[in-house]
């Protein structure tokens, strides 16, 4: 269930969807990026965090981004959204993909479940499905959780030029 939270200002009734905040995000590449694509292994995604952490063995480069909060769904909302319903097709193909009904796939894309496989290239692909939800439902990115916490899958397409080097 998505929270709203309530306050009021001077009168008038303000609701979270008005009250954003930026949040300072991190993220780490082997390389420098120039641009950024659909053709990645996440796709148009990278992945980011509240601080850096580096994911390769060798030197790295590290970029920081900030980023409007109300641009951000966390995934376990995803489907709690009031526009859910344009999910459908997402869904399905999930459910193809991975040999599962419609209320498993929402479990498994919304991180309520996890999907029985022990390919990590699988457990990738449900991120990407993630992450494309929260597109579809008009949001730049998605908190998710991964072995370091929570992480932020932000689309980036066509934007490397924010990607500021820290």
């Amino acid at each position: 269930m998505e929270l709203l939270h309530i306050s009021y200002d001077i009168g008038r009734l303000v609701t979270s969807k008005e009250i954003t905040a930026v949040i300072d995000l991190f993220h780490t590449s082997p390389t420098e990026i120039n641009e950024v694509h659909a053709h990645g292994r996440f796709n148009e995604f990278l992945f980011f965090a509240h601080r850096p952490y580096v994911m390769t063995a060798g030197e790295s480069v590290t970029y920081s981004l900030s980023i409007d909060d109300g641009l951000v769904i966390d995934a376990g909302g995803l489907f709690y959204h009031e526009d859910a319903a344009k999910l459908a097709s997402l869904v399905d193909e999930f459910c193809t993909r991975f040999g599962v009904d419609m209320d498993t796939a929402e479990e498994i894309i919304s991180e309520r479940q996890q999907l029985d496989s022990f390919d990590a290239d699988d457990s990738w692909d449900v991120q990407v499905f993630t992450a494309r939800a929260a597109k579809l439902l008009g949001f730049r990115g998605v908190a998710v959780t991964d072995e370091q916490g929570t992480a932020y899958m932000i689309d980036m397409a066509d934007r490397a030029s924010e990607l500021v080097r820290a």
